[in-house]
This record gives C-alpha cells, structure tokens and sequence, in this order.
C-alpha cells in the first residue's frame, strides 16, 4: 500500500507529507530530529488497513521539506503542524497524534494548545531525559541504539542523517533539549500514552515513570525486545494503541 506523497503549503512552507487514504478515522505520524517520515512507513500501513487515513510529514527543514537559514523551535513546529491538519482533515476529523523521539514533543505541543485538533497523543520514545540533556549524551545513546535496532531500520536512519547533515542536527538540536517535556506534559487534557522499547537506551523506563508522575491520566506500553524506533518491526502495537483513542 502506497501513499500519495505531496508538497502542502502551510505558513509560507512547503511540507512534503505522505498521505495514506485508509478510513474516516485519522492518524498523524511525527518522526523525530535528523530524520524523516520514512521510518514510519510499516506504521502507516498498519493503520491505513485498519481504516484510518494517515499523515506523516516531513517537518520543515528535514527528509524532503525544505530548509531555510534558522531551524524552527518546538511551538513553531507545532504551529506548522496545526496548519498541516487543517488543510488535510478540514477539523472533520479529530486525529490521533503518534510523536517519536522530538517529535512527541512538537506532539505535546500541538496537543496542548490545540486541543480541539486531537482525540489523543501517542508519544513513543519521548526525550530528553533530564541528566541528558546535552548533543554528547544525546548522541551516544542514539549510538547506543543501533544494536537493538534492525538492519533496515538503522539504513533508514543513516540515510536521513546524512541527508540532515552535522551541522544541521547540531543547530536543531538546542531546540529539543530547550524544550522539557515533563513540564509540558500535564497541560495536555486529551488521553495520552506512552510507548518506549523495553531495550531503548535513550528513553529510560525511569523517565517514563516520571512523565507518569506529572500526568497521571497517562498510561504506559513496553515493547518487549524493541530499541528507541520500537514502532519499526512492531507496527500492530502502535497501531493498537492508536486504535483504542479514536
């Protein structure tokens, strides 16, 4: 199943998104820093044959989006998103937001301000750990990572970091770790889960259990044997996640 991949135009933006057509219940993937929407393919398959339309896009300035001299903080980034799903949905439908890595922070984000937007915020593998906040730690537990991570899904990602580039990510990257997400979390009032690998080195069970303590509504979901990008070989868990908020 394909999707239909196009260029939308949102606050003077041109964002390159995959749109399958599966359903009229909705879902809208948002990967994370110095990568693209590419890795969510097995995820937005899974959800389209269960009958949800989906939207994965590529944030500005990564995967095929264009890039312009200074890189977008976390709330502009939502904002973008914001305008995204309302050109694509209408406000007819309410989505399910499924954010990995940085991009369960630009999901929390999105939620939190707009909540009318959303029907749930499904945050996988979501940073930065307080104690690793920094381009150093951040770095090393990505690296970390490839080893529970599968071939394909290592290829992935070292394309699109080359595509990204050094310097890119590094000036991206101050943006991520500016924003905290566990101070952020407890204004989000629609239903939130989340989702980590039980093998993910950089998003600890630790830390998950303190996102919980600040937004005890949430509830939580381990993939046995899974790394960060857990959503990759196990695509049905997320999917069953999605599927219980809309």
């Amino acid at each position: 199943m394909r999707p239909q991949v196009r260029a939308v135009t949102v606050r003077d933006r041109d964002v390159v998104t995959a749109v399958w057509e599966g359903g009229p219940a909705a879902a809208v993937l948002v990967h994370g820093i110095g990568v693209s929407r590419r890795y969510f393919t097995p995820l937005g398959v899974s959800l389209a044959r269960a009958g949800a339309t989906v939207v994965a896009p590529d944030l500005p300035g990564f995967g095929a989006s264009p890039r312009r001299a200074e890189p977008l903080t976390v709330p502009e980034h939502a904002d973008v998103l914001a305008g995204l799903l309302e050109q694509l949905l209408g406000g007819e439908q309410r989505p399910v937001l499924v954010g990995h890595s940085m991009g369960a922070q630009v999901v929390t984000e999105l939620a939190s301000r707009h909540p009318g937007l959303v029907a749930g915020a499904v945050l996988v593998g979501p940073v930065a750990e307080p104690g690793a906040r920094s381009a150093v730690r951040q770095g090393w537990r990505l690296l970390r990572d490839t080893r529970y991570e599968s071939f394909g899904a290592n290829l992935l990602m070292v394309r699109d970091w080359l595509r990204c580039g050094p310097r890119w990510y590094l000036r991206t990257l101050p943006e991520l770790l500016a924003y905290p997400l566990e101070e952020h979390l407890p204004h989000v009032r629609v239903p939130v889960v989340l989702v980590r690998g039980s093998r993910d080195p950089v998003t600890p069970r630790r830390y998950l259990d303190a996102l919980v303590e600040v937004q005890p509504s949430a509830t939580t979901v381990e993939v046995p044997g899974e790394g960060h990008i857990a959503m990759f070989r196990r695509p049905e868990v997320v999917a069953a996640v999605c599927r219980e908020l809309w």
